[in-house]
């Protein structure tokens, strides 16, 4: 696992890709990318020299040329806004009920280990534009659906050719069903 350093302007993705790529690119490697890291394959793919592969996991698909905010409803970005403070929204477990997350994550020292490394995301990257980097387009992808909320991506990624398995593990199945998960992972990379 690599830590990409958090986001910052004004090279939003590719900054960050180019932490992760030199951290593991000595050998060849498969990205896993869970929910809004799935918009940093094609920067991935255009710094990486040994990456051979990406599975998106419960993620949204790249979106060159344009920002998160331009795919999401602008009532869930006008929300965003309203839980930022000093250009920093909200740690994202804080966008929901304690509730929901709860029931992604029931095991408590299990959701507070993984909400303990959850980083405050500047509202400037969810309106910046993803770089248009075509590579990722080569490499082989696969596609593992964790909750209904990412249906249409997973029906997306069926449509361009890509190995797709559905999972009923909820969106932090890496968390909630470990076990179920990596099998999964071991098994399409």
């Amino acid at each position: 696992m690599a830590d990409h350093g958090g986001v910052s302007g004004p090279d939003w993705f590719d900054g960050a890709a180019q932490r992760i790529v030199a951290q593991v690119d000595d050998e060849p490697w498969t990205a896993v990318l869970h929910s809004s890291a799935g918009a940093f394959a094609p920067s991935l793919s255009a710094v990486a020299a040994r990456l051979k592969g990406l599975v998106f996991v419960d993620a949204v698909l790249p979106h060159p040329g344009k920002s998160a905010a331009d795919l999401a409803p602008r009532g869930q970005i006008d929300g965003l806004r309203k839980i930022t403070s000093e250009g920093l929204i909200a740690r994202w477990d804080r966008w929901f009920a304690p509730a929901v997350i709860e029931s992604w994550a029931p095991d408590a020292k299990a959701r507070a280990t993984c909400l303990a490394d959850i980083p405050q995301v500047p509202l400037a990257f969810l309106e910046a534009q993803a770089p248009c980097h075509a590579e990722w387009e080569r490499l082989p992808a696969t596609y593992v659906k964790l909750s209904e909320g990412f249906e249409r991506n997973a029906t997306r990624a069926e449509a361009l050719g890509w190995n797709t398995r559905r999972l009923d593990l909820g969106h932090l199945g890496m968390i909630s069903h470990p076990a179920a998960l990596a099998a999964t992972l071991l098994d399409v990379r």
